[in-house]
Order: C-alpha cells, then structure tokens, then sequence
C-alpha cells in the first residue's frame, strides 16, 4: 500500500493538552474517540459534498488552504475559549532538553468585542542576548478594551477602543494550520467524542516548517466534518545557532458556545489609574455585567 494512503486506527487517544487555561484550570481531559468506519467519497454522484473534513482527502495528503479556509468559517460568530502554548527546548548535551522558551495565550470570547485575552511573560532572542516581554492581559466589554501590562515595577494600565478579536483568532489559528499541516504522509482515523464525529489526522517525518528544516517532526489534530479543528499538536526538531533546539506547540479550543465573559478583578483599579472620563462607557458595561 502506498505509504501515503489512508489509514484506519482501531482506538485514537489524543493526549490531553498540557495547555494551562486561564484562572489556572488544566485543559480538558484526554478525548477518546471511539471507532467509527471511515467514510469516503461517493464516485458516482459528484454533487455530493465529501464527508470527510474539507481539504482532507482519501489519498493521505491535505490541502492545508481548504482545511483553514473552513476552519475560519466554522469559529466565525461562535464564543469560545482558545489557548495555545509554544515550547521551545535546546540540547544540554547530556541526552536531556532544558526549557529555554515558554509562551502560552488564552482568549475568552463571547462576542467579537467581548473577550478576555492573556499572553504570559516570554523570552524573545534580539540576536545577541535574550530579551523579555512582560505578561499582558487585555478585557473588552464592547466599548473599551483595557489592557493591563505586568512591568517590573507593578502593573501598568491603558485604554483603547474595543476591537473585534473574533477574526484575528481565527486567523491566527488557521496561519497554524497551514504552517503545521502543509506534510504528506497523512493518516486519517474517525471516530465519536459525546456522540459527534470526529476525525484525527496526523503525520510523521521532516521537511520544511516555518522557514527551517524539522526533523523527527509529529503533528497531530482533531477535526469536525466541517473542518472545524479543535486541537492541534506538533513537535520537532531542528538546528538553531548550531544547537539542537525542540519546538512543541498546541492550541485548543473548549467550552464552545457557552462562554460568558465576566469582568477580570484587576478592572476597578484600571478604571481608577486611567480615570473615570476615559472608562465611564466601560464602567457601566463591566458593572452590569459583573455576576
């Protein structure tokens, strides 16, 4: 058999995501999927939609465009909490890794303008030393967006207009598809998780990613029939500065649809740092919609 048809799995697991939500709450748990026969294209009746996920085909490869292109559509309009985590781990010489970078950012959306949004404290590499930048947290209430900055020397607090974040999420998730997802050698398994079904895609090997040469490279996601992909995995290895360096990242997405955004409690201190002229639509937004 071709090395890149597709293939069935009797049980997939996808390991729980060591993602870290907001309010300090693990991810989800592990999601099993149940066995399920995978479909196929119907050759005789061409109007027929597949039932497999867009972009996905029976012939082991993706077409990473269509997969992200639905995907924006699907998400589009919906609340949800999105999280990603971006790991980044370099030879010690011993056989072991030691963690250099860790980036995590959390979105909870109910609205396009109503959201909370979080981006911890990471490392970023200037070329010649390593640089920080502080952790941000951001909250919309569908008039102003305030935005709080943990400097060293305490928080720092500013106000914007509200933008809709509901697109750029999308966005942001669907760059990663493409990124992550653009590899031959593709198996597809279907299966059920609380009675829906699901399809794990996955592949193995090395190429090009981002730019540069992975190696050891695995990647592995959970799609809707829509091509909705709630969860993305990869990890690989590569070269950087003449070092062996491992990237991991994830993202995945929960409690979709049922998402409320409540005010964050730093928010009365921001309202009285920025004043009360600059936050009073706000102000009477947060109050109403604190619980």
């Amino acid at each position: 058999m071709d090395g890149r048809a597709l293939v069935v799995v009797g049980l997939v697991v996808l390991a729980g995501c060591s993602i870290v939500a907001d309010g300090g709450e693990s991810e989800d748990p592990v999601e099993t999927l149940t066995p399920a026969p995978v479909p196929t294209t119907a050759p005789t009746d061409t109007a027929s939609p597949s039932p497999l996920p867009p972009g996905v085909t029976t012939g082991g490869t993706i077409s990473p465009s269509a997969l992200a292109s639905a995907h924006v559509r699907e998400v589009t309009g919906r609340s949800y909490v999105w999280a990603e985590r971006r790991r980044t781990l370099t030879a010690t010489g011993d056989g072991n890794w030691t963690e250099a970078r860790n980036r995590t950012r959390t979105v909870r959306l109910e609205e396009g303008d109503t959201y909370r949004w979080s981006r911890s404290r990471r490392v970023v590499w200037t070329g010649l030393t390593l640089g920080y930048q502080p952790a941000i947290e951001r909250y919309a209430d569908g008039d102003t967006r305030y935005v709080r900055e943990q400097d060293v020397d305490g928080p720092l607090y500013r106000t914007r207009p509200a933008t809709n974040d509901s697109q750029v999420v999308a966005l942001v998730a669907a760059n990663r598809i493409q990124s992550y997802l653009s590899l031959r050698n593709v198996s597809v398994s279907v299966g059920r998780i609380d009675g829906e079904r699901r399809y794990w895609v996955e592949s193995r090997g090395g190429g090009v990613v981002d730019g540069e040469y992975a190696a050891n490279y695995s990647v592995g996601a959970v799609v809707t029939s829509e091509g909705f992909v709630r969860r993305l995995s990869v990890s690989y290895t590569t070269e950087r500065h003449g070092t062996a360096t491992r990237i991991e990242y994830e993202f995945a997405y929960r409690q979709v649809g049922t998402v409320s955004v409540s005010p964050p409690d730093w928010l009365p201190e921001a309202r009285a740092t920025v004043g009360e002229e600059n936050g009073s639509a706000a102000t009477a937004n947060a109050t109403a919609r604190t619980p």
